[in-house]
């Protein structure tokens, strides 16, 4: 075995956050953007926590989704900062005549069902540029990142993240569903 060198930290030396490189481009591998849950703890809130606390922690964190689980700590879905938005918690609290403590992470978050991945094999191999191309061209957000042989959600990759650590906004407009068309005709 060999001994390493220790030493003091100097009052100069500083914590470092990804966003202070400059080192992630478009040509850049999509792995360099994932926050592989491998090797790094996922960001995790339970559903049955207020949705008010959960922004709390949000803020906390600096984060801006988090993966919901069960009692038992299994994923069962994924809440953003936006869907904790107090519009949103007014919204709930009205459609369910409920005081605003009352609302929770379940009753905002978007279920495991309704959430879209990336195959961890495919993204591998895959550029930034080529996961931009995808949120942007389906509408979404964030996908989950999946090893689909091992069945392991192995991260997730937001346009948020991308555009913190390209330093440039990544803009991703929501494709409308039928029932934003339908609302939107009814009025």
């Amino acid at each position: 075995m060999k001994n390493l060198n220790v030493f003091s930290v100097d009052a100069i030396d500083h914590l470092v956050q990804p966003d202070e490189f400059d080192d992630v481009t478009a040509e850049s591998s999509a792995l360099t953007i994932l926050t592989d849950f491998r090797s790094h703890r996922p960001h995790v809130v339970e559903a049955h926590i207020s949705a008010s606390e959960a922004v709390e922690s949000m803020l906390q964190e600096n984060v801006s989704l988090k993966l919901v689980v069960d009692t038992h700590g299994e994923f069962i879905g994924l809440v953003s900062y936006e869907d904790l938005s107090d519009q949103s918690i007014v919204l709930m609290q009205s459609a369910n005549r409920v005081r605003r403590q009352e609302v929770l992470v379940a009753d905002l978050m978007h279920s495991r069902e309704s959430i879209h991945a990336i195959n961890y094999e495919d993204f591998k191999r895959a550029s930034v540029a080529d996961i931009i191309y995808t949120l942007q061209r389906h509408g979404h957000q964030y996908y989950l990142v999946v090893d689909r042989n091992e069945h392991h959600i192995r991260g997730v990759v937001s346009s948020a993240e991308i555009s913190r650590r390209l330093h440039k906004p990544v803009l991703v407009e929501k494709i409308p569903t039928v029932v934003d068309i339908l609302s939107a005709v009814r009025g």
